[in-house]
């Protein structure tokens, strides 16, 4: 079975950047539990848009759970040159986890006002299950097209 793991994006907003440092390894670690047992639970692709973050930190979780475990990595970028304005370090991190993943789909060349919704409609439209990962259930077009198209849809709330 196929998930697709989508992000409110709150967690770049919290207070402390570095990513070392409270809350963010627990963040991780909240969603290293989730992944494993959505794999054991039988959903062993995943899709993911690679934004830095939620995102980025699953894919990185995917692929080192990949090393041992029949899972695989789909990435849908939501445009070719989405992590040219990142920092060095995550920029290396985006690219580590595209050169690990098992399929990455360019969803638009340039970008565009819709390249991310886009980006999330092809992953849903692949996936039995939609987790949106945030605090709040915010009035989100990825949810609104899971349930569109009748695809199961969970809040994951960890921070």
């Amino acid at each position: 079975m196929t998930c697709t793991i989508i992000s409110t994006g709150e967690e770049l907003n919290l207070i402390c950047k570095n990513e070392n440092e409270p809350p963010y390894p627990e963040i991780k670690a909240k969603l290293r539990e989730k992944i494993w047992n959505l794999y054991c639970k039988g959903y062993d692709s995943f899709w993911l848009n690679c934004e830095y973050g939620v995102p980025l930190w699953c894919g990185e979780i995917i692929t080192a759970l990949a090393m041992y475990n029949d899972i695989e990595l789909n990435i849908a970028m939501p445009y070719e040159e989405q992590s040219t304005n990142w920092v060095e370090e995550h920029r290396d991190r985006f690219f580590a986890v595209h050169a690990d993943s098992d399929h990455v789909e360019l969803i638009s060349n340039q970008y565009t006002e819709d390249c991310y919704e886009l980006a999330d409609e092809y992953m849903i439209d692949d996936s039995d299950l939609v987790i949106i990962v945030g605090k709040t259930d915010l009035d989100n077009s990825a949810k609104k097209y899971a349930e569109c198209v009748g695809v199961k849809c969970e809040l994951f709330i960890i921070y």
